[in-house]
């Protein structure tokens, strides 16, 4: 299957419109959001500082905007990382490698009762026609840590709206996909 999750910054190519953008409300595997059209589903192991961690991705990539839920299961809560400078600072220092852009602003967020952080990365005309935007939350539930990404042109700001606000963190799993 296509890796179109790992390389999220990379080679996003923007036509000038896309006609008929149908968001659709997605269940995932204990999340919901919306997303602008069906996403692909990829599953990947990798090495951490802390061993070897399964990560799943629900994705997709369109003329206006590429959208990911990314999630982490741990063996232990994780609720204590979402207090560590130095984790803040390695996600920081991951989504501006990821899209090549520079983070322009931080802040801490909340879904219900879990707590996470937003960052918006703003991307160079050279890197994205026009230049563009990055928005990237992280939020820490149970055992389980979200990352959604979006990167949108500077022009399509107001298309995050749509997937941040609707993201929902639910108890309905959904088998893993296949490798």
């Amino acid at each position: 299957m296509k890796s179109w999750w790992w390389g999220i910054g990379v080679g996003l190519l923007v036509s000038s419109c896309q006609l008929g953008t149908r968001w659709q409300m997605v269940q995932g595997d204990r999340f919901q959001v919306n997303f602008p059209g069906t996403p692909q589903q990829e599953q990947r192991t990798l090495e951490t500082g802390v061993g070897e961690v399964a990560t799943q991705a629900w994705g997709v990539n369109r003329p206006r905007g590429s959208y990911a839920v990314v999630f982490t299961d741990y063996d232990q809560p994780v609720v204590r990382l979402a207090h560590s400078p130095l984790v803040w600072e390695q996600l920081k220092a991951q989504a501006q490698q990821r899209v090549q852009g520079r983070v322009t602003q931080e802040r801490q967020v909340t879904l219900g009762n879990h707590p996470g952080r937003e960052m918006i990365v703003t991307i160079p005309p050279e890197r994205l026609t026009g230049g563009g935007v990055a928005k990237v939350q992280f939020y820490f539930v149970g055992q389980r840590v979200y990352g959604l990404y979006a990167i949108v042109p500077q022009e399509h700001q107001q298309d995050l709206a749509p997937f941040f606000d609707s993201f929902q963190v639910t108890n309905n799993p959904v088998p893993a996909p296949a490798n």
